[in-house]
């Protein structure tokens, strides 16, 4: 679109909602690419863009990735940097008649950065709308009625995530490169979201995993990605509705 373009869509609906994907380029095992996030939020925003008609936004396709820092080809962000990154790409929009931003996170690592710049963005921008979406917190409540991966066995690059590529970009996936790996983690701790409620936990992917897999890819099959997806785009869609 052109500037003229933007201008006319905005003046024609005052009301209309930016969204924005964000994700990471970070290792993903073996066996999928490094953009995974991005392309995993870049194609749930498109689908609640079209489905709500909101303006969207170019992929911010680098995230916070720290914990996945030595593993070659990850490229992240300091949580500074990519705060003032979210910070100004909403403070564009918003000087470019945006009213309300809404964010799709295909990143688990950029949530806790997410929450913050958003509630730091609204005291500064009192008439600025933004909301903020988590794809994986978003799927695992429907991934929990149909896993087959056992507990603790959800992590990184596992079925989850697997699954929702062999959906979306089949030819991105190298099943033959699977690796199956338990994570490293003290007892007591693991990525799953009921432990999390309870404590969060510095680390490191080197200490626990040599693959950079979290969990057990070999379950995924794209009929569960394509039910995990679906889930995402009416939960955020039927969100923003109300």
């Amino acid at each position: 679109m052109s500037w003229t373009a933007v201008k006319d869509a905005v003046n024609n609906n005052p009301k209309l909602k930016a969204i924005l994907p964000v994700g990471s380029i970070e290792q993903h095992g073996p066996h999928l690419p490094l953009s995974t996030d991005s392309l995993i939020a870049e194609y749930i925003a498109t689908r609640v863009a079209n489905l709500l008609t909101f303006m969207l936004c170019p992929t911010l396709t680098i995230g916070y990735s720290l914990e996945h820092a030595g593993f070659p080809g990850t490229v992240t962000f300091t949580m500074q940097t990519y705060s003032s990154i979210i910070k100004e790409i909403a403070e564009s929009l918003f000087d470019g008649g945006f009213k309300t931003l809404i964010i799709i996170n295909g990143h688990g690592g950029n949530r806790a950065i997410l929450d913050s710049s958003i509630t730091s963005i609204k005291h500064t921008h009192p008439d600025l709308n933004l909301l903020s979406f988590t794809v994986l917190d978003i799927a695992r409540v429907k991934f929990g009625e149909t896993r087959r991966s056992p507990w603790k066995f959800i992590g990184h690059a596992d079925e989850l995530e697997t699954s929702m590529m062999l959906a979306i970009h089949p030819n991105l996936v190298e099943m033959s490169k699977v690796v199956i790996e338990e994570p490293g983690f003290p007892s007591g701790i693991s990525l799953e979201t009921e432990d999390l409620t309870k404590v969060t936990y510095g680390w490191r992917t080197k200490d626990v995993t040599r693959s950079g897999i979290i969990g057990d890819p070999s379950f995924a099959s794209p009929e569960l990605g394509r039910l995990l997806l679906d889930h995402v785009v009416e939960t955020i869609s039927s969100t923003i509705g109300e």
